[in-house]
């Protein structure tokens, strides 16, 4: 039975009910429980009479939740977990007036079931525990049934209770203080000496604690502490506040989290909105998301988190980009399954493949001593070692399985083999980087080279009776092995730089947040001195109006009216204006960048500009920084997002 959400039906049920119907346990259960929560609107399915956690999860199995029924927002009984659970309640006897051990049982369940609300009731009287999650549970009500009767107690209950009112309260929002408490409850304790001196003696001591690959950061208001990505692994952290209002809060982010919350923006002020993961709510007050939590801080709060955040996100950034700098993978796609992890190097077609294993099998390196045998298969890894020493570990991909062919090519990937690094680290060497090389652990680079030049000439070569196969076939059996870009260390060509503003213009239409002005400065000014240079006849010159249009009109410059870019002399004086401006500026949008980088790549594709080397070689210098970041982001924060 399922009665619609009424409280007059509520109020007129419990104020007729008769508790001398209650002689039972089940009729506690089933003449008082089900009833009441029927008439407070939960569907029958949303119940559970018995649920069993993991043996894993029980600090003590011996303690088990009796008499109970389970509440959840959801009739999905797969989904009926702790993010859905609303109340536990537990019916005793009515001869019983021992509450405490059936508190107990609740408040050790609510552990892991996370309710809103744990009940616990004989029939005669009633105890309600409102619960939240970072804090102490709070007694809301402990009286007489009878009590009820009184129509406003009654209204208070239901408005508590009621089915359409808890399922949609948000756990991981902090609701127990409204806005204005929140944002004025400690600033208020600090105007009193008394609790000023409290609040102070329980900040946190800054410090700065750095062990292998554990880091701790420290401010007054906020604690960070970091297990960093070994290699290229996952790493976490966790976040606490000292202030009166948080103490006791423990966020827990994993490395995903990590790297789409708190990667961007780093090294800006609060109040710029550079950070993915940070909203200005007023002058003094911020709305933060970390995790699944959602809180609000005072301006000294969020200037201490950002500060944390910066260090730890600064060595984890840096780990990242370690190894694939150390390892040369920043050419090849990272891709990611549930059994590997590694980089695309190349691809083959199938029967240059079918060689190549035929190959790999015959010379396996237990089985021989030549300069060729050194492979070992282990299930789809294929390790290729001199005996105790390995040099990398390469992984065939048929299609979007390991046992089916698609667009008749295999890809061959670069493995990250986290038992092989975890060998190096547990070695005498100081860190697994002082093993890469062509004597030890080959970079993808090298692997990929390896593979294309020296092996499969030797497999073609070894095969070429058999299957027929010519070596300048190869070529057209190898494929995506060109890089589109030209290094910037060997660019000397202006467009050249096509590629590079190309990825920049796509991080940019991607990111929601502002920049930091200072790390743009130099883009804007050497890039707008390079294309100053340019033919001023060249075609197209509508579209570089329009796009400058839309900062003039978001932006209005005295110096300069959109309706005055007729020419391309214009274009260049609306240019210098945006350098002018962006020196004065503490942070620009994501879009005016965009804007900007649309007409530069515009002018370089499609005009002929006179440069000099040098000129090339400072805007080589200025794109550098930006497009590295953008490189990092695409690659490691935009995926989560």
């Amino acid at each position: 039975m399922y009665i619609p959400n009424s409280l007059p039906l509520f109020i007129k049920w419990i104020q007729a009910f008769d508790i001398r119907i209650l002689q039972t346990e089940e009729d506690v259960e089933k003449k008082f429980i089900l009833p009441m929560f029927q008439y407070l609107g939960y569907p029958d399915l949303c119940r559970q009479s018995k649920y069993t956690l993991t043996s894993n999860n029980l600090e003590n199995p011996a303690k088990q939740l009796k008499n109970a029924q389970i509440y959840f927002a959801t009739d999905d009984v797969e989904q009926q977990n702790a993010d859905t659970s609303l109340v536990i309640i537990i019916y005793l006897s009515p001869k019983t007036n021992y509450f405490q051990e059936a508190i107990a049982q609740a408040k050790f369940y609510s552990n892991y079931l996370k309710p809103l609300f744990l009940i616990i009731t004989n029939g005669y009287s009633m105890k309600i525990f409102q619960c939240f999650q970072y804090h102490r549970e709070e007694l809301i009500f402990d009286s007489i049934i009878d009590t009820l009767r009184n129509s406003q107690t009654a209204e208070t209950i239901y408005n508590h209770l009621n089915f359409n009112l808890i399922r949609n309260i948000n756990k991981t929002t902090l609701t127990n203080f409204k806005h204005p408490q929140f944002s004025s409850i400690e600033k208020y304790l600090r105007r009193h000496t008394e609790f000023g001196n409290i609040l102070e003696k329980a900040e946190f001591e800054p410090r700065l604690i750095k062990e292998y690959h554990h880091l701790v950061v420290i401010q007054p208001k906020v604690l960070i502490k970091c297990n960093l990505p070994q290699a290229f692994g996952k790493g976490n952290c966790l976040i606490q506040f000292s202030s009166v209002i948080l103490r006791g809060l423990k966020i827990t982010l994993n490395h995903q989290q990590i790297l789409d919350q708190l990667m961007t923006g780093l090294h800006t002020k609060p109040e710029w909105n550079c950070r993915h993961f940070l909203k200005q709510i007023n002058v003094d007050t911020f709305e933060a998301d970390l995790g699944q939590t959602t809180l609000i801080l005072s301006e000294l709060e969020a200037a201490d988190l950002c500060l944390c955040v910066d260090t730890i996100c600064q060595e984890y950034k840096k780990r990242i980009i370690d190894f694939e700098d150390y390892l040369e993978t920043w050419d090849f796609k990272f891709v990611e399954f549930p059994d590997i992890r590694g980089f695309h190097l190349f691809s083959v077609d199938v029967k240059l493949w079918k060689m190549i294993h035929n190959f790999i099998k015959k010379f396996n390196y237990t089985q021989g001593k030549s300069e060729w045998h050194l492979f070992d298969q282990v299930n789809i890894s294929i390790r290729i070692s001199r005996g105790i020493r390995d040099h990398a570990f390469i992984v065939p991909r048929l299609g979007n399985c390991y046992s089916a062919l698609s667009n008749n090519q295999v890809d061959i990937l670069y493995e990250i083999n986290d038992i092989h690094i975890a060998t190096l680290e547990r070695s005498n060497l100081n860190s697994w980087q002082e093993d890469i090389g062509i004597r030890g652990t080959w970079t993808a680079k090298y692997t990929k080279n390896w593979l294309i030049e020296k092996c499969i000439p030797k497999v073609i070569s070894y095969y070429s009776q058999e299957f027929q196969v010519l070596e300048f076939d190869l070529d057209k059996n190898i494929l995506n092995y060109h890089s589109q870009h030209t290094t910037l260390k060997e660019m000397n060509e202006v467009k050249d730089l096509l590629p590079y503003l190309r990825d920049i213009q796509i991080w940019l239409q991607r990111y929601i947040e502002n920049f930091a002005a200072s790390s743009w400065q130099q883009y804007y000014q050497v890039f707008t001195d390079l294309v100053r240079n340019a033919d001023s006849a060249i075609a197209g010159l509508d579209y570089i109006t329009m796009n400058l249009q839309k900062i003039l009109w978001a932006n209005p410059s005295a110096e300069i009216s959109r309706e005055e870019i007729w020419h391309f002399k214009d274009a260049i004086y609306c240019l210098d204006t945006q350098v002018s401006q962006i020196k004065n500026c503490k942070y620009i949008s994501s879009w005016e960048a965009d804007l900007i980088t649309r007409v530069f790549i515009w002018i370089i594709e499609n005009g002929k500009i006179n440069h000099s080397q040098g000129q090339l070689n400072v805007a080589k210098q200025a794109l550098l920084p930006i497009w590295e970041e953008c490189r990092f982001e695409m690659r490691h924060v935009y995926p989560y997002r």
